[in-house]
């Protein structure tokens, strides 16, 4: 038989929505008057003196940098790594990044400098296999059909129990699935909602839609940062200041997690 949503879901959604909107106005107040007040900030001393020094080759391809090569994603010569700050993340995070995106001025990379045993950057059209796993990764970006980043969990567990709904269903011819894909979904533990990975593209706004419509991302949960505002210096001419760089993006939905879902769902 089919399963239904459970209520206690929907009550905790409900039971969330003022919260979030008393959380949200009170954490966009505090980054409109200091986005960077609640972050741990390392010394720059390393960066100002690379900067006095100029440019630096990079130890992979020899290419000649200012602080770090923007193709190979690390430090150059004169930024010693042992120097620059490793930050560990509650999930994984691929980027999906535009053909002609231009990779100095890609802020992807900051993430990747940054994580680099959590980040992985891909050139379109290479975009890893979602398909058997998209209940437990979910793509930011806007649209009509994006939810909040509070109701992830709700709508993860509504995935795994349509999935669960539809192989117990009488009335329908079983499906060949893979063993290992049977065994996870039978699995207790499934009454976990488990949100391993993020999904984000890099590249203007006016060539978002070739990577967004591709049919290797339509099957996953689109999630909306809706109150965000950019404090990036080189904004994009003509789109409005709800149009976030890409480190921007990350960096505010990593914070929605410890403030909505770190008790919900379950980050590995």
């Amino acid at each position: 038989m089919s399963l239904n949503t459970p209520v206690f879901l929907k009550e905790r959604e409900e039971d969330n929505s003022k919260f979030e909107e008393i959380q949200q106005s009170q954490t966009t107040s505090i980054a409109a008057e200091d986005p960077l007040q609640n972050l741990c900030l390392a010394s720059q001393e390393v960066l100002q003196k690379a900067q006095q020094n100029g440019r630096s080759r990079c130890l992979k391809c020899g290419g000649s940098r200012m602080f770090y090569c923007y193709t190979c994603y690390v430090p150059v010569e004169n930024v010693p790594i042992e120097h620059i700050p490793c930050v560990k993340l509650p999930l994984e995070i691929d980027i999906i990044k535009h053909p002609n995106e231009t990779d100095g001025k890609s802020t992807a990379v900051h993430a990747k400098l940054l994580a680099p045993e959590f980040v992985n950057i891909y050139t379109y059209p290479c975009i890893p296999e979602y398909e058997e796993k998209d209940h437990e990764v979910a793509l930011v970006f806007p649209g009509p059909k994006s939810v909040s980043v509070k109701d992830i969990s709700f709508h993860l567990q509504k995935r795994i129990q349509n999935v669960r709904g539809k192989n117990d269903d009488p009335d329908k011819p079983s499906i060949k699935r893979k063993k290992t894909e049977e065994q996870g979904l039978n699995d207790s533990k499934c009454e976990d909602t488990t949100l391993k990975k993020i999904v984000f593209i890099d590249s203007t706004w006016n060539q978002t839609n070739k990577i967004f419509t591709d049919e290797r991302l339509q099957g996953l949960l689109q999630v909306e940062l809706k109150t965000r505002k950019t404090c990036f210096w080189r904004h994009q001419k003509g789109k409005p200041d709800t149009f976030l760089s890409t480190i921007e993006a990350i960096y505010y939905f990593l914070s929605y997690v410890s403030f909505f879902i770190s008790e919900e769902i379950v980050i590995q």
